[in-house]
């Protein structure tokens, strides 16, 4: 593994870790073209989308596990009956789809990924006021939501936060400071399914995937510190960003 390979997992690892803090995801909206996208542009042999998924589950993985750590000491904003309902179903989910990934092209893989992240932007857009008070969550509804948006993370690898941040916002009236908490935990669990049966189908090279873990486990705490300390409609432009940036270099 040369020098340039190195500095570029490194360097992605680093910011993902750090955005997965920030806005409660798992860093996959940008891992994951980045990771196909960056290596050529400096000479470096690029990846297949199979092994750019492969990586982005185990950078997801890692940098959840990392920001959940650190989100689950947020009592008050920590909810084990929304994390464990969205969860369960976002677990079995995320292993579903990576098993179904291999059934598709690279195209098919990188069109959900477009669709999808077109379907988060359009809800960050959707102004709704929070509720105020404990929330009363449906747990078949979480299920079936977590379910669903399991089975597109794992086909491309993701955690599936982009989606649930939205969803949460939109659907459920969170306040944001809740649901960067409990969402960067629901991606977590998602993850495992997924980093598991990529990691059994060979497509997590070890050597590729320690720097970006190295550089995600670091920054993802530092990012989600932060998190605190930054306005609502910042956060939400910063992933709207992110979606718009990753449409556009996935599309040309």
């Amino acid at each position: 593994m040369d020098i340039v390979t190195i500095v570029i997992m490194l360097f992605i690892g680093v910011f993902g870790g750090f955005i997965s803090g920030l806005v409660g995801i798992g860093g996959a909206i940008i891992i994951y073209p980045a990771i196909l996208l960056l290596p050529p542009l400096f000479g470096v042999p690029g990846y297949s989308a199979y092994i750019a998924s492969g990586l982005t589950s185990s950078q997801v993985f890692f940098s959840t596990l990392s920001g959940s750590l650190k989100a689950r000491k947020k009592n008050a904003e920590f909810s084990s009956q929304l994390i464990i309902s969205m969860g369960g179903g976002m677990v079995i989910g995320s292993m579903l789809g990576a098993f179904l990934a291999n059934l598709f092209d690279t195209t098919f893989v990188n069109i959900t990924y477009i669709i999808i992240a077109l379907l988060a932007l359009i809800l960050m857009f959707i102004k709704v006021e929070s509720r105020s008070g404990e929330p009363v969550f449906n747990k078949p509804l979480l299920v079936i939501i977590g379910l669903f948006v399991g089975i597109i993370s794992g086909i491309v690898g993701a955690g599936g936060a982009f989606i649930i941040i939205p969803i949460l916002l939109v659907l459920f009236k969170l306040p944001m400071n809740t649901v960067i908490t409990n969402s960067i935990v629901i991606a977590f669990i998602s993850s495992i399914g997924a980093f598991i049966i990529k990691l059994v189908q060979g497509f997590v090279p070890f050597e590729d995937a320690l720097f970006l873990i190295i550089g995600s486990t670091i920054f993802a705490p530092l990012g989600l510190k932060l998190s605190k300390k930054i306005p609502n409609f910042i956060q939400k432009w910063i992933i709207s960003i992110l979606i718009i940036v990753a449409i556009i270099q996935l599309i040309f």
